[in-house]
């Protein structure tokens, strides 16, 4: 069992790590492997179900090259999700943790998800008020008669059926009676020593909430010394894609075709693709991918010098962010190319916005789309979210915007400046930017890398620290000149409006944004093992001209997602 009956005797105060040891058995430092131990053939990747592991070490994943992946526990906007559907509350329980460590740019790589002091304690606090929820809605509420169907004074059977209910979809696949029995022998314990059944159950279902099965998204090897990658279990592939498309649990229907093995089928798992890609829970792909990879998020933090910029307010901070999720949601939704993520001649603004970038005011008070013919803006970046967070408090970063670029786009990053090298700024003086950017590459080493960031950068220099327009600054006329190295050779610009459509048709891009999406996806790094599914991907996705709709399905389709395997002897 989980080893909960002593500790939940004292109010279950001991730690999530102490569960994950015993809840999973063998869970090395690293979390690699996550061998089966107590618990860990009751149904989450083992042969007790009948969507188990049918492919498991057979098929293309036997020999597909797959990296390997840590035991992930859910991240706080997961968390908070799965809460919400799992039992209904309308609060948002993850609000409450840390932030996340940041790694490749995302929150939901397994190896950076830690788990502190802290979040034993909010773990704790937090099963303790949903669960009190639960039991002060009405019994006609929907939720509480699913979970709490019985009147658990009647004896071990009712609790028995009320904590099952909750495990099995609390840990996202069956459970078999003895899995349980331990948290059901704690309730009755209770209510033997004079307690009242309903807290008794309540210690019971805590137990489930602060199992190792539901904070983390397990996965198991059934052979753990065996670096051959194997499929995963239909059960272990439903939580991967939900929390993939959805940020949250696998609903009913995705649950129904994992027990039944169609998940397991290329037909039906791409049905459940297609269903769940239309459903409005993947707008959590724009509100946690597109958020992250585009640093949409980051609009929440930027603090730009007042003194600079007086008009920006907090009404423009939302409203810019806004403006880009509004504009990449209609490009996802469309299946529009990913060039047009750069070339898109329209977009997004509110009466607020629209003053900012001097466009014709909407009629309404929303957001309204307009077309950017014959204006200076094309595509995200000449928009006010990427133009204000690649910006420093006081004036624009030519080099954060051209890193920005080469990064996030072209996956081409220039590495860290050499240890030794004099960062510090050259004598402002009368220089204008560009100036000063063609003072600093003239010292070594600094030449090779920023004779790459600055053009790019250079370029938007016609956008302010905060994405408005303009066609000088207090050293006189900008200068948006630029050269841009491609693999047809050395190509001129003149403004954003020339260097964009340039990086539109880079072969990189394609190929990043997949190496993007298969980071988030699948929640570890890039590695040279997905060499070959970035390109199959990437293929997949230019056939199907369906842009970044078609990518996140793609990589849901691919071995590296599909697959896990151990780490080995």
């Amino acid at each position: 069992m989980l080893g909960l009956k002593l500790r939940s005797r004292i109010g279950l105060k001991a730690g999530v790590c102490a569960l994950v040891v015993a809840g999973l058995g063998a869970c090395s430092s690293g979390g690699s492997s996550g061998a089966a131990g107590a618990g860990g053939s009751s149904g989450t990747g083992g042969s007790s179900n009948s969507g188990g592991s049918a492919m498991a070490g057979t098929g293309p994943g036997a020999t597909a090259k797959v990296a390997v992946m840590t035991l992930r526990r859910l991240n706080r906007t997961e968390y908070g999700n799965t809460l919400r559907d799992l039992l209904g509350t309308t609060a948002d329980y993850g609000a409450k943790f840390p932030p996340e460590n940041l790694s490749f740019g995302f929150d939901n790589i397994g190896e950076a998800l830690t788990v502190q002091p802290l979040h034993i304690e909010l773990y704790e606090e937090s099963a303790e008020a949903v669960l009190n929820e639960l039991f002060a809605r009405p019994a006609t509420d929907a939720t509480r008669k699913r979970i709490l169907g019985c009147d658990p004074a009647t004896g071990r059977a009712c609790m028995t059926q009320s904590v099952m209910t909750l495990a099995q979809y609390a840990y996202r696949r069956p459970v078999v009676e003895a899995e349980i029995s331990g948290l059901v022998d704690i309730a009755q314990d209770f209510v033997t020593t004079g307690g009242n059944a309903n807290d008794g159950l309540k210690l019971a279902l805590k137990g489930v909430l602060l199992s190792p099965h539901f904070i983390y998204r397990v996965e198991l090897d059934q052979d753990p010394t065996s670096p051959t990658p194997h499929r995963l279990s239909g059960f272990e592939l439903a939580s991967r894609l939900s929390y993939y498309l959805w940020s949250t649990m696998p609903d009913e229907p995705l649950l129904v075709d994992a027990q039944g093995g169609n998940l397991l089928t290329d037909a039906g798992l791409s049905a459940q693709i297609e269903r769940m890609l239309k459903d409005p829970r993947s707008s959590a792909l724009i509100l946690n991918f597109v958020g992250q990879w585009l640093n949409l998020r980051r609009a929440d933090q930027v603090k730009p010098d007042y003194a600079t910029f007086p008009t920006f307010d907090d009404d423009l901070r939302a409203s810019l962010k806004a403006e880009s999720q509004n504009f990449v949601n209609e490009l996802f939704q469309q299946g529009r190319p990913i060039s047009e993520l750069l070339t898109a001649p329209f977009t997004y603004v509110n009466k607020r916005l629209a003053m900012h970038y001097g466009l014709p005011a909407p009629a309404g008070d929303g957001f309204e789309r307009v077309d950017l013919t014959g204006t200076p803006r094309l595509g995200f970046l000449t928009q006010a979210s990427f133009l204000t967070a690649t910006s420093n408090p006081t004036r624009t970063s030519p080099v954060k915007r051209g890193k920005w670029v080469l990064d996030q786009l072209l996956c081409t990053p220039p590495p860290p400046p050499p240890p030794g090298v004099d960062s510090s700024s050259v004598d402002m003086g009368t220089m204008s930017v560009r100036q000063r950017l063609e003072a600093h590459r003239a010292k070594e080493p600094c030449h090779s890398c920023h004779a790459v960031m600055d053009p790019i950068g250079l370029s938007f220099e016609n956008f302010d620290g905060i994405g408005a327009y303009r066609t000088q600054d207090q050293y006189g006329p900008i200068d948006a000149t630029g050269t841009l190295t491609t693999a047809q050779g050395d190509v001129t610009f003149q403004g954003a409006n020339e260097l964009v459509p340039i990086l539109a048709k880079d072969p990189r891009l394609a190929s990043c944004v997949a190496q993007k999406v298969l980071t988030y996806a699948v929640g570890r790094g890039y590695s040279s093992a997905d060499v070959d599914t970035v390109t199959s991907v990437t293929e997949a996705m230019t056939a199907s001209n369906q842009g970044l709709r078609g990518l996140f399905a793609s990589v849901a389709l691919s071995e590296a997602f599909r697959s896990r395997r151990a780490v080995g002897e």
